[in-house]
C-alpha cells in the first residue's frame, strides 16, 4: 500500500489516483517524455471557446 501525498490515505500500488480524495497519484520518479505529452497546439484546440458576446448580461439565448 502507498499512501496519498495529498491526504495520506492508503492505495494500492496499481491506482493512478486516490481512492480517497482523487489525486494523481505519480509513483514513478521520471517525467514522461516530450514525445509522450501531446502538443500544445493540440490541446488549446480541443476545448471549444467561450463566446463573450453571448455571455454578455442582458443577452438571451436559445
Amino acid at each position: 500500500m502507498r499512501a496519498c501525498p495529498a491526504c495520506g490515505a492508503s492505495n494500492a500500488p496499481t491506482d493512478d489516483f486516490c481512492a480517497n480524495c482523487g489525486a494523481y497519484l505519480n509513483w514513478s520518479s521520471s517525467t514522461p517524455s516530450p514525445s509522450a505529452a501531446a502538443p500544445a497546439g493540440e490541446a488549446a484546440r480541443a476545448r471549444p471557446r467561450p463566446d463573450p458576446a453571448r455571455d454578455r448580461p442582458g443577452r438571451h439565448t436559445r
